[in-house]
């Protein structure tokens, strides 16, 4: 799934780079990243046969790219538990019990859902050429949900906002975690 409020025309190039094989799911309104409290992207969700939702919102990459090298490598540890969960089904030793998935897909707040309609009437502002009046919809939606990064991430790419700017607001001590812990444990 592509949660890119940029839509088609942002979203597209990475497909046909990616040659990817399979349907992917567009969600310019990041309906999906709201209901299933997404914070951040990549975010994983592995889902069993029955469509149960059996780990939530893996902040993972399985290739990982190092950004001053450029070299890349597999994140084995993330590969190796999806591994165990396709050969063991339920009996994956990292399948997620009901408290650890309430916690990766805690239901959203009232903050949350106002700082989603606050990001929504931004891009609908900044589509209708109002900037201005789009980034302090943006400023509200992060003042309201400060660790929701997929809401800032999708604000600086609409706005065009340097890699520099985006680096020092990531790296800022003050900053909620760019992701969440990892949890991975036997």
């Amino acid at each position: 799934m592509a949660a890119d409020a940029g839509g088609r025309d942002v979203v597209d190039p990475w497909i046909q780079e990616a040659k990817a094989s399979h349907w992917t799911l567009l969600d310019p309104d990041l309906a999906i990243a709201t209901l299933y409290s997404v914070r951040n992207v990549p975010s994983a969700f592995w889902i069993d046969e029955t469509g149960g939702i059996v780990r939530a919102n893996d902040p993972i990459y399985a290739l990982r790219r190092n950004p001053t090298t450029g070299a890349t490598s597999r994140n084995e540890k993330y590969l190796n538990a999806v591994r165990d969960w396709v050969a063991n089904g339920s009996s994956s030793k990292f399948l997620a019990d009901e408290s650890a998935l309430e916690k990766r897909r805690r239901p959203a707040s009232v903050s949350d859902m106002d700082a989603a309609a606050s990001f929504e009437l931004g891009v609908y502002l900044l589509r209708h050429g109002e900037p201005t009046h789009a980034q302090r919809h943006f400023d509200r939606a992060r003042q309201l949900a400060p660790d929701n990064w997929t809401f800032r991430r999708q604000a600086w790419s609409l706005s065009g906002a340097t890699r520099a700017t985006i680096a020092k607001e990531i790296r800022d001590p003050a900053a909620p975690a760019f992701y969440p812990e990892l949890d991975l444990s036997d």
